[in-house]
């Protein structure tokens, strides 16, 4: 009876195990299954399922893999697997927190899929999600379902996205749209490097700030030092502008704005565009430079120049290196130029080269002062030297004529006028193939085209051919490129010697010579006139020479002689043959044949105190 009661009571005990689907157990830490180890829990059950064991742990569920921290509400293992049930946080290293609902993990690839509310946490970068695959071995978290990111006040959103958090780098793909006070973000695929704080952009980009947008497919921009490149057809508008470049910058720390190679700006309302090599403007100082081939062009000038810096607070051009402004009628070129808008002043140093199409004369200097609203213009120093002479070129009877001073100054008489009047001052001398002249001060108008020449301390005079015109002021009429007529006022003479051993001379108060196809024709001489002049025979022989005064004469010239005189008021005169005439004694008063102050050649008029 002993042994039958004994093997009911087995029996008994052995169904009723068979009939327990769980088993308690005492949580051992440490204990291990798969690649797992179990650090702690509330409660931890086994059970069988499917022929294997499998554990249920439940309260403040604490896992380890290597140095992955794994923590949940429940978890199921199974194997190399494991299903862990809320409140899922998994941490790596000091900085990387993941937080899921729910989560799976999968020991073979060690790998874990979240579910729920799932977030990403690296330091100050928080990545919210519905859905998450996390590689535990090659650190990659990665998503599909679209996700939040937070970086301080920057948010960025995306359909796919893929973090490599050994490399600290985060690529987002579909739908990114990134917004930060200062700006905002379209793309669809772009990088950012996590520990540098660097965004990358790997497609089509746009980016929006206030009153600006810029468009590019590569470049990159480092959050932490506001440094920003743009490259791959980089283009931006702003405030009526746009712009182009072969690569464009923006440096925070500077306020500045940099366009490299074939740089383009254009504002199609102002009319208004800018090209160089490089563009650099300062947004906080209102600065622009352009640098290499610098060109701008708007409604009224262009500047060329290797280097053309703009102020515009001051609206002031400053050109570094040989450059030019054409600003119709006028044109200027220089090595260094610098010029004020809104005063209207500029000044031009070195090799200077100004131009007034409309008068069609131009000047050549080593320093320039001009006034835009005025046109005026001040002139001084040889064009290649700072100590020589400023020159004035002018065309006159499909000829050039040269004029130079120590300076010379151009201005509107006033502001609703079209033509210009020259100013020539101290040592004025003026070079034409066929026409020279010397004075110490000078004044042109464009409105007549007459020279008024003025004396300070020698006399001013004019030569032509073999002619020598002198007075206390002279003044030169041109017409249709051509001189008309010179007036001789004030002790004028006019002295005439082909060879230099016989002078021809005619004196008076007034004289006034007419031209015809630049050679004189006619000339009338008023008050006190005198004149001596030899007379030729057939064979162009001196046979003698003629004394005659009266008050005024008329002469007439053929061939660049005297045809014939016509006396007015009683002349008084004297004929001497050759062999009884005094040709040393035979001059009237005033005379001198002035050879020193003559201009030979053009050199003579630019060197200073020849």
């Amino acid at each position: 009876m002993y042994n039958k009661g004994k093997n009911i009571l087995f029996t008994a005990l052995v169904v009723l195990t068979a009939c327990l689907p769980h088993r308690l157990f005492a949580q051992i830490p440490g204990d291990t299954l798969g690649k797992l180890r179990i650090e702690s829990s509330e409660v931890g059950e086994a059970f069988m399922e499917s022929g294997r064991e499998k554990r249920k742990l439940s309260g403040t569920v604490r896992l380890r893999q290597d140095s992955t921290l794994i923590f949940c509400d429940t978890a199921i293992l199974d194997l190399d697997d494991a299903l862990l049930i809320g409140n899922v946080v998994i941490e790596q290293g000091d900085s990387l927190r993941i937080f899921g609902d729910s989560a799976r993990y999968f020991g073979a690839t060690n790998r874990s899929d979240l579910y729920g509310e799932t977030a990403l946490e690296n330091g100050r970068q928080k990545l919210f999600t519905r859905k998450m695959s996390y590689d535990l071995e090659r650190k990659i978290a990665e998503y599909h379902e679209g996700a939040r990111m937070t970086d301080g006040q920057t948010q960025l959103k995306s359909r796919h996205g893929y973090y490599f958090v050994k490399e600290d780098q985060i690529y987002f793909k579909e739908d990114v749209v990134v917004t930060d006070p200062e700006f905002t973000v379209r793309t669809d695929t772009m990088g950012f490097q996590t520990k540098t704080r660097t965004v990358q952009f790997l497609a089509p980009t746009l980016i929006t700030q206030i009153g600006t947008k810029i468009y590019c497919e590569g470049g990159y921009y480092d959050t932490e030092n506001d440094y920003a490149e743009f490259n791959l057809n980089p283009q931006y508008e702003r405030a009526g502008q746009r712009g182009r470049a072969q690569k464009m910058r923006y440096i925070g720390a500077s306020k500045e704005y940099i366009l490299e190679d074939s740089a383009y700006v254009e504002e199609p309302a102002e009319q208004r565009v800018t090209k160089a090599d490089l563009i650099r403007y300062n947004t906080e100082k209102e600065t622009a430079v352009l640098v290499g081939n610098a060109y701008y062009r708007d409604s009224t000038q262009e500047v060329e120049g290797a280097e053309i810096r703009y102020f515009s607070r001051e609206k002031r051009f400053q050109l570094a290196g040989r450059g030019r402004v054409s600003d119709p009628p006028n044109i200027i070129e220089a090595d260094s130029l610098d010029f004020n808008e809104e005063l209207g002043g500029g000044l031009a140093v070195g090799n200077v080269y100004w131009r007034d199409t409309a008068a069609d004369f131009s000047i050549l200097a080593w320093r320039m002062d001009y006034n835009k609203q005025s046109e005026y213009l001040n002139a001084f120093g040889a064009a290649d030297a700072a100590t020589g002479r400023p020159l004035m070129k002018i065309l006159v009877e499909k000829d050039t004529l040269y004029m130079s001073a120590d300076t010379l100054t151009a201005f509107k008489p006033d502001s609703t006028a079209d033509s210009r009047v020259l100013l020539a001052h101290l040592d004025v001398r003026i070079f034409k193939s066929n026409l020279q002249a010397s004075c110490d001060s000078l004044r042109f108008s464009t409105a007549d085209s007459i020279f008024w020449f003025y004396p300070l301390q020698n006399k001013p005079i004019i030569w032509s051919d073999t002619s020598q015109f002198s007075a206390d002021t002279i003044r030169m009429a041109m017409r249709d490129g051509k001189v008309d007529r010179i007036w001789l006022r004030e002790n004028s003479l006019v002295i005439n010697s082909p060879d230099e051993q016989f002078y021809n001379q005619i004196k008076g108060r007034n004289n006034t010579i007419f031209f015809v196809d630049n050679a004189v024709d006619q000339m009338l001489v008023e008050g006190n006139a005198q004149a001596v002049y030899y007379a030729l025979d057939d064979d162009q022989a001196y046979i003698g020479v003629n004394e005659t005064a009266c008050s005024e004469m008329r002469l007439f010239f053929g061939d660049n002689k005297v045809n014939s005189i016509r006396f007015y008021g009683q002349p008084d005169g004297k004929f001497t043959p050759m062999k009884e005439a005094d040709n040393n004694s035979i001059r009237l008063e005033g005379f001198f044949w002035e050879t020193e102050r003559r201009p030979r050649r053009l050199e003579d008029i630019l060197l200073k105190n020849r």
